[in-house]
């Protein structure tokens, strides 16, 4: 077995290869995706560790279970989305396999990024601002390459928004046309599954927090915080400039 030539018994598994910036969605992406193929994996530590095991006792046990459904006749087809080709949130590249990239707003994302940071997995910031500048710098730097993937490899790089996967099932019916599948589960049925508050435990959570990009607007110090750090412009990615 190789991640290479990956069969599922006398199966070829179709693979993409997947990159995405930290808190874009991915997780709540990936739910989608195990609802819509047959998702095949190599162990790695991404998937096998205490922390992966965590997040999902954040999730509605209801939604996990309507995922691994299956509508009648559907035939099994492998697919192998590999989401570490270059290393957990790897910067975006071109190998020989057709790409998946998840892009979101800039401002939820780092925003989302900080308190997840600080929340779940304590991490000590003594300067916001600077923090905040270098981390729209590296968002910047991300999808700076992702945006010259898509623009050189039109027909092999699927670009998803996180902003699209809220409204309807078109963003979910347009990957699966990418992947080239017949998907187990209807986009349909997996959009309405994947409601941020259908798919998540009511309660307390510090890795599925909210799932609104209107968020961060609401908190004033944190605004305070973006003025001064100044993000830059985010317009070229198909965001609006204004903060």
């Amino acid at each position: 077995m190789h991640p290479d030539g990956y069969y599922f018994g006398s199966t070829l598994a179709k693979r993409v290869d997947y990159f995405a910036f930290p808190r874009t969605g991915s997780h709540f992406l990936w739910t989608a995706f195990t609802g819509l193929f047959d998702l095949v994996f190599f162990p790695n530590e991404h998937v096998e560790n205490p922390e992966a095991r965590q997040r999902s006792e954040e999730l509605n046990p209801l939604a996990i279970y309507a995922m691994k459904l299956r509508e009648e006749g559907v035939p099994f087809q492998p697919v192998y989305i590999n989401a570490s080709a270059q290393g957990l949130h790897g910067g975006p590249v071109m190998g020989t396999n057709p790409l998946i990239i998840l892009i979101r707003n800039p401002h939820p994302t780092i925003y989302s990024w900080y308190h997840t940071a600080k929340e779940r997995w304590g991490a000590q910031i003594s300067d916001v601002r600077i923090w905040m500048r270098n981390a729209y710098a590296q968002y910047t730097a991300f999808y700076d390459q992702a945006m010259e993937l898509l623009r050189t490899y039109p027909d092999k790089v699927h670009l998803i928004r996180f902003e699209d996967l809220k409204i309807d099932a078109s963003a979910l019916k347009r990957t699966v046309e990418f992947v080239g599948v017949r998907p187990k589960l209807s986009p349909e049925f997996v959009f309405e599954w994947t409601r941020f508050d259908r798919m998540t435990r009511s309660g307390p959570r510090t890795f599925y927090r909210v799932g609104d990009n209107a968020h961060w607007s609401t908190d004033s110090v944190w605004k305070g915080h973006m003025e001064a750090a100044g993000p830059g412009n985010f317009t070229r990615f198909g965001y609006p400039e204004a903060i």
